[in-house]
């Protein structure tokens, strides 16, 4: 074989023709979820707890997936997006997960069948968001569990407003009009507070109306976890 004769066969091969291109289209299965705010208090989280965009199967405690928000001080932008999220999704979360991701609090929630098939990407644009850690049990728990008998329509029951702007003086140091000598929230010291009295196991029998009950309606999944949050704050809010 005239071996000089190669690199000229292979050109004409080359042009020949027979090699013909074709277009490939790559597809992103599932939807996306972009989040955008501009919040404060994110550097109010430590190591054994976060801020998470997550997404949660049904009857799931555990975040399939999820993005911890930054941590930064001040009004932080935030632009956080989840992608490729699959069929066994039911909600996407703002939530305070742990190291294992297991839910410890929603703040917000999407639920995934609300949205068409075509809606590729969801946002949530949540504008100016306080996330620390008063502002997470604000949204997270007075609202949703507190408000209605503590500020809501005018309504204070033992004097106590539990809406945003008002919770933390009518907490923090405050003494109790319905239980003499108790504290509210002692800075500092969960234990002393009555509000983590009121909300344990025991709690039902310390005023005439049982918070404890309350809280387990509210919070059946993560009972122990939205009480150990409660403390937390309490143990921090003197700092």
């Amino acid at each position: 074989m005239n071996y000089k004769l190669l690199p000229l066969l292979l050109l004409v091969a080359c042009d020949s023709g027979d090699i013909t291109e074709r277009d490939y289209e790559v597809r992103s299965e599932g939807k996306c979820v972009k989040l955008t705010a501009t919040a404060r208090g994110l550097d109010d989280w430590s190591d054994d707890s976060h801020l998470a965009l997550a997404c949660f199967a049904q009857g799931n405690q555990y975040a399939v997936t999820q993005r911890i928000l930054p941590t930064a001080d001040g009004n932080t932008p935030i632009s956080l997006t989840l992608t490729h999220i699959d069929s066994s999704t039911s909600t996407v979360e703002l939530a305070i997960t742990n190291k294992l991701r297991k839910r410890l609090l929603t703040l917000v929630s999407l639920n995934l069948e609300d949205y068409a098939e075509s809606d590729d990407t969801i946002r949530l644009d949540l504008g100016h968001i306080d996330l620390s850690m008063l502002g997470c049990l604000q949204r997270g728990v007075f609202d949703r569990a507190c408000i209605q008998c503590h500020g809501a329509n005018g309504r204070k029951a033992a004097g106590l407003d539990l809406t945003e702007g008002h919770s933390y003086a009518n907490l923090v140091n405050a003494p109790s009009t319905t239980k003499e000598g108790a504290t509210r929230v002692v800075a500092g010291n969960a234990e002393a507070s009555l509000l983590h009295q009121i909300l344990s196991e025991d709690g039902h029998d310390i005023l005439h109306y049982n918070h404890t009950e309350v809280l387990s309606s509210q919070f059946k999944d993560n009972l122990e976890e939205t009480r150990r949050l409660i403390d937390k704050w309490m143990e921090n809010c003197g700092q």
